[in-house]
């Protein structure tokens, strides 16, 4: 019966880079750069393990950790429930556990390259924002090769070992179409969130498909920001050029509270001539008048489940917690009945 390869090891990694064993602990361990070894052979390192498989046991002294990076980004994400709904039930449920937990306020100046902080952890919590992608792979990846488990909030990247968490964005752009169908209306349009953006593409994609299904074509009125400003100033360009559809859909609540303001301007009512709808229900732009009607990405339960899939004595995994979308009804949409 022949006999099954041997997995590898630090001996077979060092063996393939050419350096010590000493020397491929030190660098994935993260703390090369204390010793004077190069960044090139790091990186001859790194690619040697990553060939082979290695990955650096998972046993760690003292209680196992969760490290939360770019905390300052996390903060921001609170508008769409990654914070408070999802990091502190996590947080509270590792404690029962008997695990720590730290915060680094910003990514690590070079991601590519994390220190003892990132890699002394059991689990890694890294949100990722518009514009962060590049710089949260290149840390996941660097994390996972020295054993530590990533969780990955606000974003799927393919080819990740990573616990992943975001919306089905897809899904909530069509609740939004399905809910302005539902009240009759027929002249929609649509305010996009930034080109490019995977959530605005998702959003848009889901929302043009509902109403192609019902034969209803939609204006497309082009990309936001995602801000206020962005969406008063597009919103404010279209209704000057004459367009006034019964229905708008904002791919954000900031840029459907910008094309509120647009609409106040311009002396149009909503809901009464028009019904508005925004996305990521900001608790901020619930007690606007009128309040405006938006798509909740429900998070409640994750940080448990989270928990549940952390264990620091097993490799790192990948998997994907995909939260569904709920309409939110408020007074910014009303039935056609009146509408141009």
């Amino acid at each position: 019966m022949p006999r099954s390869p041997k997995p590898p090891s630090l001996a077979t990694v060092a063996r393939a880079a050419g350096v010590s064993t000493a020397s491929v602990s030190l660098i994935l361990g993260g703390r090369h750069r204390d010793y004077g070894i190069s960044h090139i052979t790091a990186e001859r390192v790194r690619a040697a393990a990553a060939a082979q498989g290695y990955q650096r046991a998972t046993r760690r002294r003292g209680p196992p950790r969760l490290h939360v990076v770019h905390f300052e980004d996390l903060v921001r994400m609170e508008e769409r429930g990654l914070g408070g709904s999802v990091v502190h039930p996590l947080m509270d449920a590792l404690a029962e556990r008997g695990w720590l937990a730290s915060v680094e306020t910003r990514m690590p100046a070079d991601p590519s390259q994390p220190g003892p902080d990132v890699l002394s952890a059991s689990a890694l919590v890294v949100p990722v924002n518009l514009g962060y992608d590049g710089a949260a792979t290149k840390l996941v990846i660097a994390a996972t090769a020295g054993g530590v488990q990533a969780v990955v909030l606000g974003r799927f990247m393919p080819a990740l070992t990573a616990i992943q968490v975001d919306a089905d964005q897809y899904a909530g752009g069509r609740l939004a179409a399905e809910h302005l169908l539902s009240l009759g209306h027929r002249h929609l349009a649509l305010v996009a969130g930034v080109a490019g953006d995977p959530h605005s593409e998702a959003r848009c994609a889901g929302f043009l498909a509902a109403c192609s299904s019902k034969g209803v074509e939609v204006e497309q009125w082009g990309p936001g920001g995602y801000t206020v400003a962005g969406g008063h100033r597009l919103v404010a360009e279209r209704l000057r050029s004459g367009m006034q559809p019964q229905a708008l859909f904002c791919c954000s609540d900031r840029m459907a509270l910008g094309a509120l303001l647009a609409l106040r301007e311009a002396g149009i009512a909503v809901p009464e001539a028009v019904s508005l709808m925004g996305f990521d229900d900001q608790g901020e732009f619930v007690d606007v008048m009128p309040g405006i009607t938006s798509i909740r990405l429900v998070a409640e339960g994750v940080g448990t489940r989270l928990a549940a899939l952390l264990d620091p004595a097993t490799p790192p995994r990948a998997e994907r917690l995909i939260l569904p979308p709920r309409l939110m009804v408020r007074g910014s949409t009303a039935s056609s009945q009146g509408h141009p």
